[in-house]
Parts: structure tokens; sequence; C-alpha cells
């Protein structure tokens, strides 16, 4: 159900309150009235009686029943509150009904003392009394009937009084109209009132309070001259919205200054994080280089303590099979197993002293050279090893000398390390490619096998140190590494592309001389 407007609300109250002042202010006259309504009935009833009695004082033969009927009817046509009319027969002790204009109330005894008043004739009596048949306060009076100077009897008029509810119940009808047309006229007058003093300002306020919800803190309502409750709302809204916006512009002015600053802060943060990358994966190159190197220079002790822990007992046992067999005659069977063991004891030496020079980095001055011979040299040496293993050899060396800064036996020992490393990817034979290009300040030796290649993670790890993928007794896990230490001897590049089951391709790298 929608609710009643405010001046519908207002106009319903001051209408239930007028109303209320109304009927209080009715029943209040009303008593008043009744009360002078009740004693002019009386005196109009005492004049009445005696009027009546007077007449039959005069004419004592119409106190008939039919003839007083005829007189009541005169009288209770202008007195509608007339109950009944009554002749009393005075015998000179008792008065007695002698007739009645109206048999439907019973005739009551008259008092005594209104009695003892009726036969000195001097005066007509009131007497009070309660209609129980009615529930109405009515009341009697008597007027004495004198003939011939002798009381003859007596006349009784009983008339019902006017209360003050029917005396209000007379002026419901003209107060219901009243009341209608000022409900009517104070609703149409508050509404009038609260479409000036209410509505507008109050939708001006409202409407403005929308826009500024929706943002629009720019929004102002307009005063009023003479400052009523609207117009002090409408400039403390006023107020209160330039607060907000001097609020909302140095919030903004503070957003932007912590903007700016988380802005640098994360500039600053960013740079952090990249200066810490960087140094992380240095860290990271450095302690996996110091672990190399490490790993490196225990395999290089390693193999110089081994080198001389059997150096020695064989020089010793090499100098004691010289003196025995210097001893022996030459053609004999002892002499001859002598000489078996001393060539197998400078076959270990020479193992030794190669696995010793596989392990040093250092090597002579760098001179100029042509890379082009130095491979020449190695393709004449490894030529029967590689007819052996059925290994095609492909060149293709640029016409041009290839002049680098080098040193020619630690080279050929890089060499001799890729064509035996291409040999072992080839155990069932294949090609091996080489070539040299000269491109601008650089000069590129490939390498490129048909062998089984390697997986990524194996080609990941092949320059770390005592790491290989042959089987034991045939790798040491060092000629990548000692390639790889060489190469950075001379400045120079080496690179891997290998692929699983189609070969490898290696590429070195040098500055020209």
């Amino acid at each position: 159900m929608k609710p009643f407007k405010l001046h519908l609300k207002t106009a319903l109250l001051a209408s239930a309150v007028a109303l209320a002042a109304l009927m209080v202010a009715l029943l209040l006259i009303s008593a008043r009235v009744a009360n002078q309504f009740q004693t002019e009935q009386k005196q109009l009833a005492q004049l009445q009686a005696e009027n009546l009695a007077e007449h039959l004082s005069l004419f004592p033969a119409q106190t008939g029943a039919g003839d007083l009927k005829q007189l009541t009817n005169l009288v209770s046509g202008s007195r509608p509150n007339l109950v009944a009319v009554r002749v009393w027969q005075f015998d000179g002790a008792n008065f007695t009904e002698q007739t009645a204009a109206d048999d439907s109330l019973p005739a009551e005894l008259i008092p005594p003392e209104t009695q003892n008043a009726l036969r000195s004739g001097s005066a007509s009596q009131i007497v009070n009394r309660l209609d129980i048949a009615a529930n109405d306060q009515s009341f009697r009076v008597f007027a004495p009937i004198i003939v011939e100077n002798k009381v003859d009897g007596a006349v009784e008029i009983v008339e019902r009084l006017d209360t003050i509810l029917s005396i209000a119940l007379g002026y419901v009808l003209n107060l219901s109209w009243i009341a209608l047309a000022t409900v009517l006229l104070m609703t149409v007058a508050f509404y009038l009132l609260f479409q000036s003093l209410v509505y507008r300002p109050l939708e001006k306020l409202l409407s403005a309070m929308e826009r500024a919800k929706a943002g629009d803190l720019s929004v102002a309502v307009g005063g009023k001259e003479k400052i009523d409750e609207f117009g002090t709302l409408s400039n403390n809204f006023n107020q209160m919205i330039g607060q907000i916006r001097e609020m909302t512009g140095e919030r903004e002015k503070q957003n932007e200054i912590l903007h700016e600053k988380v802005q640098a802060a994360t500039a600053e943060l960013q740079r952090k994080n990249e200066q810490l990358e960087i140094a992380n994966l240095e860290l990271f190159r450095t302690t996996r280089k110091m672990s190399e190197m490490e790993r490196l220079a225990a395999t290089i002790q390693t193999a110089a303590q081994f080198a001389h822990e059997v150096g020695t007992p064989l020089n010793l046992i090499s100098g004691h099979a010289q003196l025995l067999q210097a001893s022996l005659p030459e053609n004999s069977k002892e002499a001859s197993r002598l000489q078996t063991i001393t060539a197998q004891i400078e076959r270990i030496e020479n193992i030794v002293r190669e696995m010793l020079d596989r392990t040093r980095f250092d090597g002579g001055e760098l001179v100029p050279l042509n890379l082009n011979e130095v491979l020449g040299k190695i393709f004449d040496a490894v030529e029967p090893t590689l007819q052996e293993s059925r290994v095609e050899l492909v060149t293709d060396l640029e016409e041009n000398p290839l002049e680098i800064s080098g040193d020619a036996g630690r080279l050929q020992q890089v060499f001799f390390n890729l064509v035996k490393n291409a040999l072992d990817a080839m155990p069932d034979g294949g090609k091996l490619e080489v070539s040299t290009v000269s491109t601008g300040e650089k000069v590129i030796v490939e390498f490129a096998d048909s062998g089984v290649g390697m997986s990524r993670e194996v080609a990941a790890q092949i320059f770390q140190p005592l790491f290989t993928t042959k089987e034991r007794g045939r790798g040491t896990g060092l000629g990548l590494v000692v390639v790889k230490q060489i190469m950075k001897n001379h400045d120079a590049e080496i690179t891997v592309e290998s692929v699983l089951g189609k070969g490898t391709k290696i590429k070195l790298i040098f500055l020209k001389g």
C-alpha cells in the first residue's frame, strides 16, 4: 500500500484534532443548552398547566376524556416532548385521577407535599422523576383547578426533558458537513502550503543529493533570502558538498603523490631486482666456473700424483731390468724377456706422459700461423685411423690463408680431440665434414659428423670435468675440458649443436691475427 503524502498526513492529523476540539466544544455547549432548555421547558409546562387549569376552572364541563384529548392535542402540537396530560378530582380529602389524555403511561400518586400545596391553591408544584419505560428524565407539573373559590381538582402535565445527548445529536448532521468541509479545506491548504514550502525545496535538495551521489560535486542548492528550515538545510548541504570537494581534491592530490612515490619505488625496486638478477647470474656463473676449476684442479692434481707415484717405481723397475739385461747374453731367452718387460715399461711411461700432456693448459707463445696448414697436418696424421674406422673425411677449406695468433701444438691437440670424439660417435662408420671460412674479423672452423648425436641435457654437460658418455676405461672426461681451456687461452669461442640420432656440429671461432 502506497503511504500517504506528508501534507495528507498533516491534514488528517489536524482535522482529527479539530474534530476532537469541536466534539468537546459541542458537548460543553450542549450541556449549557440542555440546562437552559430544561429550565424553559419547566417554565412553559407550568404556564400550560396553569392555563389548562384556568380553562377547566371556567368550563368544568370539559373535563371529559374527549374534551381533554382535544385540549391535549392543542398543547402537544407545539410540545413534542409532552408525555401525558391528566385531570385529578379532589373530593375534599384526596386527589383521584378523573381523565387522562394518554393512558399508556400509568398514573402515579401525587406526592403528599404537592397535595398540600394544591389544597391551598396557592402555587403549582414541579416533581422530577425518572421515566422507567423510556429511560429518560421527565418531570410532572401540577396546577389546581379552582371552581367558585374552592379547589375542585388539579391538572397534571408530564413532559420529557431534553438531554445533552439528544441536543448534541441534533447538531450531528450540521457538524458532519462542517467537519467534511474542514477536512477538505485543510487538505487543500496544507497541500498548497507544503507544495510551496516543503515539496519543491525538498525535490531540489534530493535532486542535488542524487547528482552528488553520482559523482557531480559541483552541484549546489540555491538558498533563500528568508532563511527557514530548508534554507538552513540547503546552506548546510552546500557547505558539506564544499568540504567534500576540498577533501576529494586533497585525496586526489595525495593519491597522485602516492602514485608517483609508488612508481618511483617500483622503478627503484625493478632496477634493484635487475641488478640482483645480474649479480645472481654472475654469482652462478662464477660459482659454476669455480666448481669446474676445482674439479679440474683436483683432476690435474690426481693425474700428476698418479704420474709421479707410477713413474718412480717404473724408473726403478726399468733401471733394474736394464742392469739384468746387460749381464745376460744378448740371444738368451732371459734377455728377450727382459727386453719385453722394458718395452712395456716404456709404453706405460708414454701413457702417463700423454695423460699429463692432456691436463696441461699452458702453451707456448702465441705466434702467427695458418689454420689451414695446422688442419692439413692433422688430416695427414688421422687419415689411416679414419680409413680403418670407415669414416669419410670431407674438407672444405677456404683458399686464402687463415692467419690467426696461436700455439700450433695446442691447436693440434684441440683438433685431434674433436676428430677422436667424432670417431667415437660413429662406431659403424660415417662422414666427417671439416670446413673453414673467414667472415669479417673472425675465422670459423666447423667439425660436423653424422654420428649418434646428443640430447640437450648431455650437450649442456660435455664441458664439465670428468663427465663422459663413453664406456668405463675408454674416456677420462677431460678431452673437451682441455679443448675449451685451450680455446679460452686463444681468446676464441666454441659452440656445440647436436641432434640425437642425426649428428653433432662444433664451431671454433677465432679472431684474425
